[in-house]
C-alpha cells in the first residue's frame, strides 16, 4: 500500500513539472540571442553568445561588448579611454603605458597633453630636451634653462658667438657684449698718452674737452648665469688693445615712471677721465662717484632729462670737465640694482655664508680696481675720494662703516641722503612676495614648499627683466627700493647710526649735506587751501603738531602750499636725519667733518621745481654750467666754480677750500658750522635747528 502511494506521488510531481514547462513564457528559455543553446532546453550562462559568461560580462545581452574597465557605462570596445585616466588608449599605447590600468598613466611634466616619451620639450620651457642635455641644463625642470645671451636659440655653451655680434667668442674681448666686440683693429693714433696699461690689458682712450676718457672698462666679470647673486669675480684679461670709447649698458631696472624696464645684467663697467695735459710723473687725486636712484634705478650714464624737463640725454655724470677743470682723475661706475643687487635668501647664505648687498660688493671691487690700476692713468691711490648722491650717498655712508672697504678710500662725501639700511624683516617680506610672484616658492604640481636651493635655482632661471619688473620688486614710498642694503655680517655689520655713535667705522675726513628743498620737484601744484589736507593725510594724529611747526603763513612759505609741503617732507626724510648723522660723526672722530646746505636754484625754465631740489647740485659739480646743456647765469657759473674748488681741494688734501672763497670750517658739536652754497657763500651755524628739534621730539 505504501509503495503504491509513493509511486502515485512521483507521477504527480512529474506531471506538475511538465505542465509548468508547457505553460512557462518562452523568454525564460529563449532570449533570441543564442538560438542553438536556447533550443536545448537548459538555462543559458552566456545569453549574448559572445564567449563571456553572463556573470563576468558587463553587457550580457550585447555581444559586441564584454567589459567596462572604468565603470562609465561605455564598453571598452567603444570607449576611447578604457581606464578613465584621461589619456586615450591610442596615446597610452604610444607612450608605453597600460591602457586598461588607471594607475598606469603617461608622465607629462609640463602638462601639455603630450607625454614625455613623445614630447620633444618635456618641461615646456621652450628648449628641446636634446638641446638642454647638450647645454647642461635639466630637461625636466622648467626653471633650469640654458643661458642664451643673444637669444638666437643656441645656448652659450654651444654657441661660438654668444653675443651675436658676428665675432667668434675666441676672438672677442667681450663675448657677452654685442656693442663692444673685438679688441682689434683699433683706430691708429700717434698719441701715446691715449694708451694705458692696466692689469687686464692695454686700453685706448679718446680725447674729450681737455681730458682723456676710458669708457666701458670691465672691472669684474659679467654677473650672469650662475654668477647671478654671487660675489663679483675677476674680469678676464684680453689680448691686443681694448678700444675704450663707448659707455657701457646700464643694469636692469624699471624706468623713472615705473613702466617700461630695460638694461642688461652684463653691466659692470666703469668710466675714467684724466686730464689730457697731466705730466708723465704727475699723481693726481681721484674722485670715485656712486650714482643715485635709490639702489633700484640709475647708472653711470643717467641723463640730464632725469633732473630737467627736457629731452637732453647728455649723461649727468660725464667727468671730462670735472677732470680737466679740477685736475683730478674721475671714475664713475655701474653696480647691480634692486632685486639683482640686494636679494637676501637662505639658499644664497648656504652658498657663500652671507647674502644680499651684491651692489655694495660691486662698488668695493671697483674701489679695488682703482687701487690696482689708477696709477696707469695718472691717479694717486692714496688720495681716493668716494662720493655719491641719494642712494649712492647712502652707499658711501655704508661703505664708511664697512670693514671690507677699509683702506680703499681716504675721503668721503655724502650728498642728500640719511645713512641707513633696510630692516631684515622687510627684506624677508619682500623676498617672499617676489618668490611667490615668480612661482619659485612652492612646487606647482604638489604645492609643497621648494627647498632653499631649489628656490635659488628657480630664481636664477628667471629673466632679469621679469625680475625687476615684478610688482613686488617695485619701490616702497619716496624712492625707497623694495630691495636695499641689509645687515649681512659681511659688508654691513650693524646699524649705521649705532656704528657712527660708537666710533666703530673707518675714520676719515668727510663732507655731508643736503639741498635746500630736496622735494621741490615732487610737489609743484599744492594750493594754500589744500596744504592742511596733505598734512592730515600724511601725518594723521601728528598733523596738528606739524601744522603748528610749519604753518602756511610762515615767512619762508609765503602762502605757497607746494613749498610748505615740500619743506615738511624734505626736512623729515632728508635734512634733519642728515643733520643728526653729522652730529654723530662729529662727536665720534677726530677727523674733520664739513657740513653743507646747497641753495642755488636753477635759472633754466627746464627746471622741475622752484627750489634747490634733489640732484641739482651735481649739475654744478660736474660742470654742466660751462657745457652745452645750459645758458647759465653769472651766479650759476660762480656756484659751479666754487663747488669745483671745494670738492677737488677736498679730494687733494682732505680740506675743502679755494682762493677768494668763504672759509669752510669743521662742523663740531659746539659751533655746528655749515656752508650755505649759492652765489653768496656763507658760513652759518646750526642748520634748521628749530625744525629739526621738532622732528627729533615728535
Amino acid at each position: 500500500m505504501a509503495r503504491n502511494s509513493q509511486v502515485k506521488l512521483a507521477l504527480l510531481m512529474t506531471l506538475f513539472m511538465v505542465l509548468s514547462i508547457a505553460l512557462a513564457p518562452a523568454s525564460i528559455w529563449n532570449d533570441g540571442s543564442d538560438e542553438q543553446s536556447d533550443q536545448q532546453g537548459s538555462p543559458d550562462i552566456d545569453d549574448d553568445g559572445d564567449g563571456v559568461v553572463d556573470s563576468e560580462d558587463a553587457f550580457p545581452l550585447n555581444s559586441t561588448e564584454q567589459y567596462d574597465t572604468d565603470g562609465d557605462g561605455v564598453g571598452d570596445n567603444t570607449d576611447t579611454d578604457d581606464d578613465g585616466d584621461g589619456w586615450s588608449d591610442v596615446d597610452e599605447i604610444a607612450c608605453g603605458t597600460q591602457a586598461n590600468i588607471s594607475s598606469s598613466s603617461p608622465s607629462d611634466i609640463d602638462m601639455d597633453g603630450e607625454c614625455d616619451a613623445l614630447d620633444p620639450d618635456d618641461d615646456g620651457d621652450g628648449w628641446f630636451d636634446v638641446d638642454e642635455i647638450a647645454c647642461g641644463s635639466d630637461p625636466l625642470n622648467s626653471s633650469d634653462i640654458p643661458l642664451d645671451s643673444d637669444a638666437d636659440d643656441i645656448c652659450d655653451l654651444v654657441d661660438n658667438d654668444d653675443d651675436g655680434d658676428g665675432v667668434n667668442d675666441d676672438d672677442d674681448a667681450f663675448p657677452l657684449d654685442s656693442n663692444r666686440s673685438a679688441v682689434a683693429p683699433v683706430p691708429e693714433t700717434s698719441n701715446a698718452s691715449l694708451y694705458a696699461t692696466i692689469d687686464t690689458g692695454i686700453m685706448l682712450g679718446t680725447e674729450e674737452e681737455g681730458s682723456i676718457a676710458y669708457k666701458g672698462v670691465p672691472y669684474v666679470a659679467p654677473p650672469i648665469g650662475e654668477l647671478r647673486w654671487r660675489p663679483p669675480v675677476a674680469a678676464a684679461a684680453w689680448t691686443g688693445v681694448f678700444n675704450a670709447d663707448s659707455y657701457p649698458p646700464f643694469c636692469p631696472q624699471p624706468d623713472n615712471n615705473l613702466g617700461e624696464v630695460g638694461g642688461v645684467e652684463d653691466c659692470l663697467y666703469l668710466n675714467v677721465w684724466t686730464p689730457a695735459d697731466r705730466g708723465v710723473n704727475e699723481s693726481l687725486p681721484v674722485m670715485v662717484f656712486l650714482h643715485g636712484g635709490g639702489n633700484f634705478l640709475g647708472s653711470s650714464t643717467s641723463p640730464l632729462n632725469g633732473t630737467l624737463e627736457n629731452t637732453n640725454s647728455t649723461p649727468t655724470y660725464e667727468g671730462q670737465r670735472l677732470s680737466a677743470h679740477g685736475r683730478v682723475v674721475v671714475v664713475t661706475l655701474n653696480y647691480r640694482l634692486g632685486v639683482l643687487g640686494f636679494l637676501t635668501h637662505p639658499g644664497l647664505i648656504d652658498e657663500e655664508g652671507y647674502s644680499g648687498n651684491y651692489g655694495l660688493m660691486d662698488q668695493i671691487e671697483a674701489l679695488k680696481w682703482v687701487q690696482r690700476n689708477i696709477a696707469a692713468v695718472g691717479g694717486d691711490s692714496e688720495r681716493v675720494m668716494l662720493f655719491g648722491q641719494s642712494g649712492g650717498g647712502r652707499d658711501v655712508c655704508l661703505l664708511v662703516t664697512s670693514p671690507k672697504a677699509a683702506g680703499l678710500f681716504s675721503r668721503a662725501a655724502m650728498h642728500s641722503i640719511p645713512c641707513g639700511n633696510q630692516p631684515y624683516s622687510q627684506a624677508v617680506t619682500t623676498r617672499n612676495a617676489l618668490l611667490a610672484e615668480m612661482s619659485c616658492q612652492t612646487d606647482g604640481a604638489t604645492s609643497t614648499e621648494l627647498t632653499a636651493a631649489e628656490q635659488v635655482a628657480c630664481m636664477r632661471g628667471k629673466d632679469a627683466i621679469g625680475l625687476v619688473s615684478a610688482v613686488s620688486a617695485q619701490p616702497l614710498g619716496l624712492a625707497s627700493g623694495a630691495f636695499r642694503p641689509t645687515i649681512d655680517g659681511n659688508i654691513i655689520t650693524g646699524i649705521a647710526r649705532s656704528l657712527f655713535a660708537s666710533g666703530d667705522y673707518n675714520h676719515m675726513p668727510m663732507i655731508i649735506g643736503t639741498n635746500g628743498l630736496e622735494y621741490a620737484h615732487r610737489w609743484t601744484d599744492i594750493t594754500a587751501a589744500q596744504y592742511p589736507g596733505y598734512i592730515n593725510a600724511t601725518f594723521g594724529s601728528d598733523a596738528a603738531a606739524v601744522l603748528a611747526q610749519y604753518p602756511i603763513n610762515r615767512s619762508d612759505f609765503a602762502g605757497d602750499g607746494s613749498k610748505a609741503y615740500s619743506t615738511v617732507m624734505s626736512d623729515k626724510n632728508a635734512v634733519c636725519p642728515t643733520r643728526s648723522l653729522a652730529a654723530s660723526i662729529a662727536a665720534s672722530q677726530a677727523d674733520d667733518l664739513f657740513y653743507y646746505r646747497f641753495h642755488q636754484v636753477l635759472s633754466t625754465t627746464d627746471r622741475k621745481g622752484d627750489g634747490a631740489y634733489h640732484t641739482t647740485e651735481l649739475l654744478y659739480l660736474f660742470q654742466h654750467m660751462s657745457g652745452d646743456a645750459f645758458s647759465a647765469t653769472d651766479d650759476e657759473r660762480f656756484t659751479e666754480a666754487a663747488m669745483l674748488e671745494y670738492w677737488t681741494s677736498f679730494a687733494a688734501t682732505g680740506v675743502p677750500s679755494g682762493d677768494g672763497l668763504a672759509t669752510w670750517l669743521n662742523h663740531d658739536a659746539t659751533d655746528e658750522y655749515y656752508l650755505s652754497i649759492n652765489s653768496t657763500l656763507e658760513l652759518l651755524q646750526r642748520a634748521k635747528e628749530s625744525d629739526c628739534e621738532f622732528w627729533n621730539g615728535l
